[in-house]
């Protein structure tokens, strides 16, 4: 989970001279937990995670809860606090104190980020402007961390559990971890000493603070397919996407639902494998499939919840349901969804027959 970050071009820098990664030399050696208090451990951090949460609550003279009981105000903890502990957390889950199946920590993690963001948008109180630069600049770096620890095995576009959770704090919070500079958090990244242990390696929180400064639209999803080891490229309307799976089907469906969420008018997706490639054209409903062994058209009716990752995540398409009439044969022109895709972005059928199999002798 670390890989080496890049050092400095300085020749007498001693980290450098003897091949060491500048970030693991300098790094907090992260604390021995013994199995037994672990649980205690987890009490403890969860404790102090929904402390941090809470909001914030002015009462007014004379108030009452609804059981009648005289309201008391919560006061936001002090940022020192709220860095603290959210070190604290990083600290625990680098000594794996949460079970490899026990993902509870998410949550922490997520209301972490809210703490650690109070104050840092207009109507948010005081806490956060009355900082000093320099204890901002450590916010976005804590921050910076605690995303990409969050990110880890979840994408910001996905649909799964922990996707949607990630996806949630990221948006909510892009803007600080596009601020970050993680030097300001280098001790927080911690050397995988214990084994399956939650760790933000140098190279993790630089790629999203990357990630976040990007204006693209397309930027989280292009990431999420790059993250599964695939090349992604556009041009002249056409996304190309290219790797060593077996199968196409199922990464031209994934990559159609993920970037066709920012094409409302329909988009053009191709996927090439180590042997094939595959051919997506979605537009609204409609999905158009071109697998280069068949050469016929095949349209399919996608309607949520369903969606063309889940639709053909199987890859077999003589199990994938909604097939609208018969495959038709490519001399007989577009489907409508292609044809909608193509006007688009104004790609010419002849055009696209052309690029899909020029490379074919």
């Amino acid at each position: 989970m670390t890989s080496t970050a890049t050092a400095g071009e300085d020749e007498d820098d001693a980290a450098e001279a003897e091949g060491e990664d500048p970030v693991e030399a300098e790094a907090s050696r992260v604390p021995g937990v013994p199995p037994d208090q672990r649980p205690r451990c987890r009490s403890w951090a969860r404790r102090w995670a929904d402390t941090l949460v809470e909001p914030e609550r002015l009462v007014e003279p004379g108030a009452r809860d609804d059981s009648g009981t005289a309201a008391a105000p919560r006061r936001a903890q002090p940022l020192p606090i709220r860095l603290l502990v959210a070190g604290l957390y990083v600290q625990l889950l680098a000594a794996r104190v949460w079970d490899d199946d026990d993902h509870s920590w998410r949550e922490d993690l997520s209301g972490l980020l809210d703490a650690l963001a109070f104050g840092d948008g207009p109507g948010d109180g005081a806490a956060g402007r009355e900082a000093p630069p320099e204890t901002g600049r450590r916010v976005d770096a804590v921050a910076a961390v605690l995303m990409t620890l969050l990110s880890q095995d979840a994408t910001f576009t996905g649909g799964g559990e922990h996707d949607v959770l990630a996806a949630r704090a990221w948006r909510k919070h892009k803007h600080m971890i596009a601020r970050a500079d993680p030097a300001e958090a280098k001790d927080l990244m911690l050397p995988p000493e214990q084994a399956l242990a939650r760790v933000a390696s140098w190279s993790e929180v630089e790629r999203l603070v990357a990630l976040a400064e990007e204006d693209d639209p397309h930027a989280e999803a292009i990431e999420e397919l790059s993250k599964a080891g695939w090349s992604v490229s556009y041009e002249d309307g056409i996304w190309e996407v290219t790797g060593s799976f077996g199968n196409p089907v199922p990464v031209v469906a994934r990559a159609a639902d993920r970037l066709g969420r920012h094409h409302t008018g329909g988009v053009l997706v191709r996927a090439t494998g180590r042997k094939r490639w595959a051919f997506a054209a979605w537009a609204g409903s409609g999905l158009v499939l071109l697998n280069s062994a068949a050469r016929a058209w095949r349209t399919y009716e996608v309607r949520a919840p369903a969606t063309p990752e889940s639709r053909f995540a199987d890859g077999d398409l003589s199990a994938v349901p909604g097939l609208v009439g018969a495959p038709s044969p490519l001399r007989s022109g577009p489907p409508d969804a292609l044809r909608t895709a193509l006007a688009e972005v104004s790609v010419t059928y002849p055009e696209l027959m052309r690029r899909l199999f020029e490379d074919v002798p």
